[in-house]
């Protein structure tokens, strides 16, 4: 492969491969913030978290009812519960040693509480009982509350208070950390199974609760390895796995909610205390009358049948709720909280449900951000490199598509979360895409400003400059090099012009001026029909249209441009003749055909020029116009496109110096909208009769008609050059096999 090839196919490819990678590792960089983080795009990826658990909830049918069926029961303490008690809040400690004792009688599995008891209660008696209570009764969890240095450090607790914080830790064993975490903008989605006390490894509430309800040892924590924790029955010899859970970023699990807040069963605390031995304040203003009003009877008592509940408040005033991904509508308004013992009640039954969030593997995400990376940026490129007459068009497609292909990407997401639990990061594949877009942008323009200094450096001299504004806009319309096209190859020469430069002997400048003012004038015409002025020879102009942009009626352009540098000459003569000067007769010569056209020439010296027969077959139609004293000679290459569009004159049916092939030629007089007198009409009517004449040998009568039409319209030179042609094949016939060929001896 030569270093030309390399430079023309393989580098433009390995350029975008490069420039493709090269988004798709800076998005990775500061996706994972290897370098720095960004703030707003983390903040960005939880929205689209909470997104994506709103979708889910709402698209996915719940097949299971936890009012119904859910494993975990709360009993919730509420501003209504304390119109219920004679005691005002914070209860004596004998409630709670009551309702331990009621929910065991129901035949609860495992009982929780999610409040601290980090000092002496009410009274001691109090106290006692509850102490007896959990004596008695080992299927009950207790909670511990612990201070962090700050809100980040989720899973280290720096220190501790004695007992942790509550005054029982003594006689029950069983408890958990009640802290609740959330991310940096006050959420909950992620939920701790353990944190480090000072070294001691400390099961959170819900995994406390977890270790009664699988028989587990109290204070046992789960084990960590190769981003899973396993929760796991420990034997001397064995390690028997309960379960399986993934990590979402090291120290925690990504909560599955089932719904907003109170999808599970919430009790009153109240209604399970009430049994026959314990008396509300409305059994109290009515112990008179010898009633009871016991609201924990058999049909309450099944509810709690082997499962887990979770006692605590649910209180406004004590603040334990938290915002989550997940709202319900209540008064036109969308209400994110929940309260705490419902989050911790979520933990535990995914556990048991073994319901997970699995979040993406990040290599596999990476992987996809370089692909998408490289596949946008190609792919977009090469849509707003369509050829398309609205570029504009092209930039909002592509603008859609971006678009598209980013809420493609979050869709995606929705269902591989809504289908398979798994959470893939949704920020860094649209930012691939996004800047995939702008890569686009910046390339084109980079590239643009090249190709545009390229071409205006090459055409900006020799064509019109509308058409080097279109190669401009349009850079893939130049097609350099050698390209094979049809086109219209236009000469011009000036008629006699070596004894004019004789006058000029004395005053050689002269004729500088005037050719110079001629050449200005008849390129002017070149460019405003939009032709390619391809060199000055002397007096000679060269000139072709269809190239370097296509045009359809390129053969037409020339004959106008032709027509209108007659005209001009025309009004130019009078003023040359009041100048002393000589008034220049023009010949010009047509013809339209397959050349090779591009750049010519050597590695630092190039024109932009055609080459091919059909150019040398313009040339001899422009000196052949000697012949027959016409000003504009076309071929029938030519005429077959501007047919019905210009008047003509057929003229001969010749063979040119360097030519085998005979080629019929016309003159060319106007287009068709151009007025002609009478006289013309008829003169052009009758030389054209007078030529079938000729060619049918009937040489009396075609001398007849060719007369007739000189003397009508003397321009029709042509008719007394068959005049005499006629007269002498009177005199001498052409032989049998004669097809009218004039043969040109001379270029």
């Amino acid at each position: 492969m030569t270093s030309y090839e390399f430079k023309r196919k393989i580098l433009p490819v390995l350029v975008k491969l490069s420039i493709g990678l090269g988004i798709g590792i800076f998005v990775v960089i500061i996706g994972q913030g290897w370098l720095f983080e960004l703030t707003f795009l983390k903040n960005i990826d939880l929205l689209t978290i909470d997104l994506r658990y709103q979708s889910k909830y709402e698209r996915t049918e719940q097949t299971r009812d936890l009012v119904k069926d859910g494993d975990v029961v709360i009993v919730g303490i509420s501003d209504d519960d304390l119109k219920a008690f004679i005691e005002p809040f914070p209860f004596p400690r004998s409630y709670y040693a009551h309702i331990i004792k009621n929910l065991n009688d129901a035949g609860a599995r495992v009982i929780v509480f999610d409040m601290t008891w980090e000092s002496q209660g009410k009274t001691l008696q109090g106290d006692s009982l509850l102490r007896d209570a959990l004596l008695k009764y080992d299927n009950v969890v207790i909670a511990a509350k612990v201070q962090t240095e700050s809100s980040n450090d989720k899973a280290i607790v720096q220190y501790r208070e004695p007992t942790y914080n509550n005054i029982f830790f003594g006689v029950d064993k069983n408890i958990g950390v009640v802290n609740i975490y959330k991310d940096r903008d006050d959420v909950c989605r992620s939920y701790f199974p353990m944190l480090d006390v000072q070294g001691f490894l400390t099961p959170s509430l819900g995994f406390a609760a977890l270790n009664q309800y699988f028989n587990l040892p109290p204070l046992n924590t789960v084990k960590e390895k190769n981003n899973l924790f396993y929760l796991t029955r420990d034997s001397a010899r064995t390690s028997k796995i309960i379960r399986t859970i993934p990590q979402s970023d090291g120290s925690s699990i990504l909560l599955n909610y089932y719904g907003p807040d109170r999808t599970f069963r919430y009790v009153p605390f109240s209604q399970v205390i009430d049994d026959s031995s314990f008396e509300t304040k409305d059994e109290f203003d009515i112990r008179e009358l010898g009633e009871q009003i016991n609201a924990f009877d058999t049909t309450m008592m099944k509810l709690f049948k082997n499962k887990i509940v979770i006692i605590g408040s649910v209180m406004a005033e004590e603040r334990d709720y938290h915002n989550v991904p997940l709202y319900k509508e209540e008064g036109g308004k969308k209400n994110y909280a929940m309260n705490g013992v419902e989050i911790h009640a979520t933990a535990i039954q995914n556990v048991i449900d073994s319901n997970f969030i699995t979040t993406a593997d990040k290599n596999i995400e990476t992987l996809v951000v370089l692909l998408l990376a490289l596949l946008c940026f190609y792919g977009l490129l090469a849509l707003k490199q369509v050829h398309l007459r609205h570029v504009w068009l092209l930039e909002i497609g592509a603008f859609f598509l971006t678009v598209i292909l980013v809420g493609a990407v979050f869709e995606v997401s929705i269902i591989v979360f809504s289908t398979d639990n798994i959470l893939m990061n949704v920020v860094n594949p649209s930012l691939a895409i996004v800047f995939a877009y702008f890569g686009t942008a910046v390339y084109q323009y980079l590239t643009e400003r090249q190709q545009k200094a390229v071409i205006k450096n090459m055409f900006g001299h020799y064509i019109n400059p509308a058409v080097v504004n279109e190669l401009v806009s349009n850079p893939e319309k130049a097609k350099l090099g050698g390209d094979r096209r049809e086109l219209t190859v236009f000469f011009s020469d000036i008629a006699n012009f070596t004894g004019i430069s004789e006058q000029y002997h004395a005053k050689p400048e002269g004729l500088v001026a005037l050719l110079n003012e001629f050449l200005d004038e008849m390129t002017r015409v070149v460019l405003k029909y939009e032709g390619t002025l391809d060199k000055y020879e002397g007096d000679a102009i060269m000139a072709f249209w269809g190239a370097p942009l296509p045009q359809k009626d390129h053969a037409l352009r020339t004959c106008l441009a032709a027509l209108e540098m007659q005209k001009r000459l025309v009004m130019l003569r009078p003023k040359w003749v009041k100048e002393g000067k000589p008034p220049l007769t023009v010949r010009m010569g047509i013809n339209t055909g397959i050349v090779i056209v591009g750049n010519m020439g050597g590695k630092d010296r190039f024109d932009y020029t055609v080459i091919g027969d059909s150019v040398n077959l313009a040339s001899r139609l422009e000196s052949a116009n000697k012949q027959y004293q016409s000003n504009i000679m076309i071929s029938d290459f030519t005429y077959t496109h501007v047919k019905g569009k210009v008047i003509v004159r057929e003229l001969d049916l010749i063979q040119v110096k360097g030519k085998t092939e005979p080629v019929k030629v016309y003159e060319l007089l106007g287009t068709t909208d151009m007025e002609l007198t009478e006289n013309q009409k008829q003169a052009l009517e009758m030389y054209h009769e007078g030529l079938k004449l000729y060619r049918s040998r009937k040489w009396e009568e075609a001398i007849a008609y060719l007369q007739q039409a000189y003397s009508l319209d003397e321009s029709c030179y042509v008719a007394q050059i068959y005049t005499e042609r006629a007269s002498l094949y009177q005199i001498t016939p052409p032989p049998p096999e004669w097809n009218g060929v004039f043969i040109m001896t001379t270029k």
